[in-house]
């Protein structure tokens, strides 16, 4: 075969699919949004930590210790049962959820119900493959990953989730194949130039993901929530997406990438992944973390940072070699995992035995890296954020994983009051009534005791078992009185129910929550003008 023949035809595979199908559809929000009633509380007994989001956590290409030149055979970690998280076959079809998966810490009990190819909210990709997302979707036996952890967290023990989100939504595997096209049409084409590409990363798009993202984080909370857990039972953490390929100056090709390689880029589409792509995608996820620390500062949130945890063993990095070419004959080796890539070949045209869906995914390496640094953020129980690094040692730790440094950085989000803390306090909430008008108002008031200084109380609001929101801070007067007052919008659904509560906190600290009252929206009265809300602390 020519090798413009070659060409045509690996452009033509490419066309149909790279690292997830496209094509995907919505599954339709037919299902109600709240899962089982509300426990007393979080259950007792011994903890767990549970994952949730996409590819880059479900343990995606976990069975491949580097990439092969000859015969998978040399690179197989894990064999044919690699992804077989029920018995013997996938709970959920392609979701590929590895027994490598960075979770899987050993020190606690886990659960991964991360999915390969996962968005935000709950959908069926172009080859009719059900991808849960980070929702309440719940119908015909399926349900979304926030359902899932509800139910499971109702009764277990949950300390610590992982949430690796949002690439997906950026539409990252779409990116991807133009890359790898424009390289091998014409060696010169960029795709970040690409107008479809600009298209995907740009300012309403990363807004929309933004958005997006932090409803997805709000359903983590609600989930846990409907288990039964205040927001210091547990903590919320957010995996970085690693990068995948090193920058033009370390690429170990010169010519033929892809088809010697799987890494089919042009210099500046490599620095351009590197410099705005990766760190676009990093900074939604952590800005749509920030959104929900705003809305909600008691929630306990921290951020693993894997941005630069391959360093040096990205796919294609000179530092590192194929199986059997200029490395190691066999991942079983003694230095392999110090010579060879901890990331999935970009698969063109597949093997027998792997998927095009594994492309750009951490390998069996580069879990068993990301597991290291999730066993350092688990920290005992005493859940931390931090920087993950190669440790610069070589060969394998005592756990048979390559040695991972974690710099911390702590966690955000308010300390909850302690037992002697929340007995002597109580913040109060008089009922605003049974129902209110469109376009009307409601009034809140209370009072909390003791009512010192740095007291400050938010009212917070939500509607149809959504999360709950802040939405005004005010500090209470010298005997600890508060008022808000709360207009309603002329837009409020009819026949719509409004929860509302208020929180009292002292610095970072919970100190309080009020009972929970209800309104329900009626019609507005015609010609009637909407007063202005206001709140103080008189």
């Amino acid at each position: 075969m020519t090798r413009s023949r070659i060409l045509l035809t690996l452009v033509s595979v490419l066309s149909l699919s790279l690292l997830v199908p496209v094509g995907a559809q919505a599954v339709p929000p037919e299902s109600p949004l709240t899962g089982p009633a509300q426990p007393a509380s979080a259950p007792a007994g011994e903890p767990w930590v549970v994952s949730l989001g996409d590819s880059f956590i479900s343990g995606e290409a976990g069975r491949w210790a580097g990439n092969e030149s000859f015969s998978t055979t040399s690179v197989d970690a894990l064999g044919r049962g690699a992804y077989w998280d029920a018995g013997d076959s996938e709970a959920i079809e392609r979701c590929h959820r590895s027994k490598s998966a960075a979770i899987h810490i050993g020190v606690v009990r886990s659960l991964n119900l991360a999915c390969s190819g996962a968005i935000t909210t709950t959908k069926v990709d172009g080859n009719g493959n059900f991808k849960p997302g980070i929702d309440f979707y719940d119908q015909g036996g399926r349900q979304g990953q926030a359902l899932m952890l509800q139910e499971f967290a109702s009764q277990n023990n949950v300390k610590m989730v992982a949430l690796s989100i949002g690439g997906n939504d950026f539409r990252f595997s779409d990116i991807i194949s133009q890359c790898v096209k424009d390289y091998l049409l014409t060696f010169s084409a960029q795709c970040k130039d690409d107008a479809k590409v600009l298209s995907y990363i740009s300012d309403a798009a990363a807004q929309r993901v933004r958005a997006d993202t932090a409803q997805a984080i709000l359903n983590v909370a609600t989930a846990m929530q409907g288990a039964g857990y205040d927001d210091g039972d547990w903590t919320l953490v957010l995996q970085m997406y690693p990068q995948p390929l090193p920058g033009s100056g370390n690429m170990r090709y010169d010519v033929l990438r892809q088809t010697r390689g799987g890494c089919g880029f042009t210099n500046a589409d490599l620095d351009w992944a590197a410099t705005t792509l990766l760190p676009l995608v990093n900074t939604t996820f952590r800005g749509a973390a920030q959104d929900v620390i705003a809305q909600r500062p008691s929630l306990q949130v921290a951020v693993m940072d894997s941005s630069r945890a391959f360093s040096q063993r990205q796919l294609c990095h000179d530092a590192v070699s194929r199986i059997g070419i200029g490395g190691p004959d066999s991942w079983r080796d003694k230095d392999a995992v110090d010579r060879s890539e901890w990331v999935m070949e970009i698969n063109v045209i597949n093997a027998s035995d792997t998927y095009q869906q594994e492309s750009m995914h951490p390998n069996y390496w580069g879990q068993l890296a990301l597991r290291n640094c999730w066993r350092q953020v688990w920290n005992g129980g005493d859940v931390r954020g931090g920087v993950c690094e190669r440790s610069g040692m070589s060969g394998l730790t005592a756990d048979c994983e390559p040695a991972m440094t974690l710099t911390p950085t702590g966690r955000s989000g308010a300390r909850m009051a302690g037992a002697a803390e929340r007995a002597a306090a109580k913040v109060t909430l008089r009922c605003p009534g049974l129902s209110i008008d469109a376009g009307g108002r409601v009034v809140l008031t209370g009072r909390v005791v003791p009512a010192g200084a740095d007291v400050k109380v938010t009212y917070q609001v939500r509607w149809d078992g959504t999360a709950w929101r802040d939405k005004a801070t005010v500090r209470p007067t010298a005997r600890g009185s508060y008022r808000f007052a709360v207009q309603v919008p002329r837009s409020a659904p009819l026949g719509r129910t409004y929860e509302w509560r208020v929180v009292a906190t002292s610095g970072r600290t919970v100190l309080a929550t009020s009972q929970v009252r209800s309104s329900l929206v009626r019609e507005g009265r015609p010609g009637t003008a909407a007063p202005r809300g206001r709140s103080s602390g008189e």
